[in-house]
């Protein structure tokens, strides 16, 4: 009896330890460990992935690999991409279906050494942007406006610029604007034009999923949109605690940075990701930032076909 007691005792705990069992899968940003993730790691951190029956592994890229490739390769489930970036593949051939999108706005702009009368003062000029991609919307602008800009690739560093080997530099506002000011560089507003401001308010980081994965996988890709919905809530609403975490995942991953620029990385994120005008977190793609996105690509060339709302979210 007792030795039949045993047996049902390891039966049932083999029996749960099936139930439980979280499901592997893999997250990639698309850059390197910072506050610009910083839902995504609260979410791992506080175990809200953990709580929807996931065992997520957040997994950066590299400088020189984006996470694009990572997802569409096979080694991610999940990865951030820029809209555009996102558009631009799908135009390629590229399926892929947009599940949660958390920036609402743009940060992107263009730093110069000398001030900026519009986007004429570019023209001739050189100017650096990533290797692995955020550079379709001043590219865009270059085609539009003829404007014959020298682009000068980079990986991650703002030490072309503050060489002068280059004449501008593409910048985030959350990142390297606040890099270069914090080097010395005596950056003036006249120097710095803001793609939001001249007409490419296009939203940028959101997740994406391959549409062969989100087909077979629909219950799965539901729990993860929850779980980092819930993540970005948290890090709303305890800033403080957040900013600890992201210094932590940072350490944890062997990223040097120091917490002002995190601080204020975060504080600028956070705020993207409500509507400019409404105020609201609705974590979704609107069809308005997508109508605006297909104009401007349709109008430089760089998709041929515009692409649909049904496309890019399945909905």
């Amino acid at each position: 009896m007792k030795r039949l007691q045993l047996w049902l005792c390891v039966a049932f705990l083999l029996c749960g330890i099936g139930i439980t069992k979280a499901q592997k899968l893999v997250f990639t940003p698309q850059w390197t460990a910072q506050a610009q993730f910083v839902g995504y790691y609260v979410a791992s951190s506080k175990g809200f992935y953990q709580e929807a029956g996931l065992d997520v592994t957040i997994k950066h890229p590299s400088a020189s690999k984006a996470s694009s490739d990572y997802l569409l390769e096979g080694e991610s489930q999940f990865a951030t991409l820029n809209l555009v970036t996102a558009m631009t593949l799908i135009d390629k051939g590229a399926k892929l279906v947009n599940i949660l999108q958390v920036s609402q706005q743009n940060n992107l702009l263009i730093v110069s050494h000398t001030p900026l009368n519009g986007k004429e003062s570019l023209k001739g000029k050189k100017v650096g942007y990533w290797r692995v991609g955020f550079g379709e919307l001043p590219i865009a602008m270059d085609k539009k406006y003829e404007l014959g800009i020298e682009w000068i690739p980079f990986l991650s560093s703002i030490n072309l610029f503050i060489s002068k080997a280059i004449d501008a530099t593409l910048a985030m506002s959350y990142n390297e604007l606040f890099q270069l000011r914090m080097a010395g560089q005596r950056i003036k507003d006249n120097q710095l034009l803001y793609m939001r401001d001249i007409g490419y308010n296009v939203p940028e980081d959101g997740v994406y999923v391959t549409a062969d994965f989100y087909h077979k996988n629909k219950d799965t890709v539901m729990k993860f949109v929850e779980a980092s919905r819930k993540g970005w809530e948290w890090a709303v609403e305890h800033p403080e605690e957040a900013l600890d975490i992201v210094m932590l995942t940072m350490k944890q991953n062997g990223t040097s940075s120091n917490i002002i620029s995190q601080e204020w990385m975060m504080k600028e994120i956070l705020k993207q990701v409500a509507d400019k005008d409404t105020g609201k977190r609705s974590y979704r793609l609107e069809q308005h930032s997508l109508d605006l996105a297909n104009r401007i690509l349709l109008e430089s060339g760089l998709i041929k076909k515009g692409i649909t709302y049904r496309q890019i979210t399945q909905l």
